[in-house]
């Protein structure tokens, strides 16, 4: 699904782009080669950078139990 309509920014892109390292949306238009255009997607995009690292530290935090 797009997360941002202006720059075709698709959640799989971010998802990417968290797992090599991405933390805000800034770094998100970054990996993704893009720049920010009307900014009505960043909370949209924290939301989504906030769940992918969540879904990657569930694991990991498990294991260290």
């Amino acid at each position: 699904m797009f997360i941002c309509i202006c720059q075709a920014i698709r959640e799989r892109e971010i998802d990417a782009a968290v797992q090599a390292g991405a933390r805000r949306p800034v770094d998100v238009f970054r990996a993704c080669g893009k720049s920010p255009q009307c900014g009505s997607c960043a909370c949209d995009i924290r939301e989504r950078i906030a769940q992918t690292m969540t879904r990657e530290q569930g694991p990991a935090l498990l294991a260290a139990e």
